[in-house]
């Protein structure tokens, strides 16, 4: 599977070094400028077919916790998703092992690969693809997804198609990365915030039942937990009720 030697149509000549570093300037100003994701992906595609022009490309996301199947998130064009589309289906085919080996992917005659990948050769064949790169989508360690270029004639990937595929692919590691760990920021934030929501309304309604009974504020909060026990209900649910309806326990 490893890429040969022979040039290719399409492989980046050194003239081309500045398109290169046109398309990764504009790659690198979407991390400050925007965390959405399909946007980075977009990018990803469009830099990898404007530099080495592949007949389509396509982006499978890793799964973000274990037992998730991988997501296929994007292509250009967009019927090729029907390859990645298989590949998670029958868990096999060149972008499965790229993602489980952490090392680029090559099939210069998909077809060869009947026994091995019959399902994907197959709907290759009825698609009119010859040839597939799949590059792993990795920064540091962490497996973000999978970046598989596409010809309609038989490829030969060279050794600069996948070093470029492979910058281009670890740029949008770094994105997506950042991205899940904005998200997760986001989430923790959002729980803290409900907690502390929820604490104040609870101490609130204790001041209230504690006033009303004329005992302590933890005397209070037993009758407060009392009643939810009763009624199957939240604590927090009783002394929303007991402070915004005036529900008297």
């Amino acid at each position: 599977m490893a890429g040969a030697s022979r040039p290719a149509s399409g492989v980046m000549a050194v003239s081309d070094s500045e398109l290169l570093v046109t398309v990764l300037a504009r790659f690198a100003r979407l991390l400050p400028a925007t965390h959405e994701l399909p946007h980075i992906l977009d990018e990803l595609m469009r830099s990898a077919i404007d530099v080495l022009e592949p007949g389509g490309v396509t982006v499978a996301l890793s799964p973000q916790s274990r037992g998730d199947r991988s997501e296929v998130f994007g292509g250009i064009p967009a019927d090729l998703l029907d390859l990645e589309a298989c590949q998670r289906d029958h868990d096999r085919g060149p972008g499965v092992v790229a993602h489980s080996c952490g090392a680029p992917v090559t099939v210069t005659e998909i077809g060869s690969y009947g026994d091995l990948w019959p399902e994907y050769a197959n709907l290759a064949a009825r698609h009119r693809i010859s040839s597939v790169a799949a590059i792993p989508m990795r920064l540091d360690g962490t497996e973000a997804g999978v970046l598989s270029l596409y010809s309609r004639d038989p490829r030969r990937w060279t050794g600069r198609d996948l070093s470029v595929a492979t910058l281009l692919a670890g740029m949008a590691a770094g994105h997506i990365v950042t991205v899940n760990l904005v998200a997760r920021q986001q989430r923790v934030t959002e729980q803290l915030q409900r907690a502390l929501i929820t604490r104040v309304v609870v101490e609130q309604a204790k001041g209230v039942i504690a006033h009303a009974h004329h005992t302590t504020p933890d005397a209070a909060f037993e009758l407060i937990r009392a009643h939810a026990r009763r009624n199957r209900v939240t604590v927090h649910a009783v002394a929303h009720g007991i402070v915004e309806l005036g529900l008297h326990i």
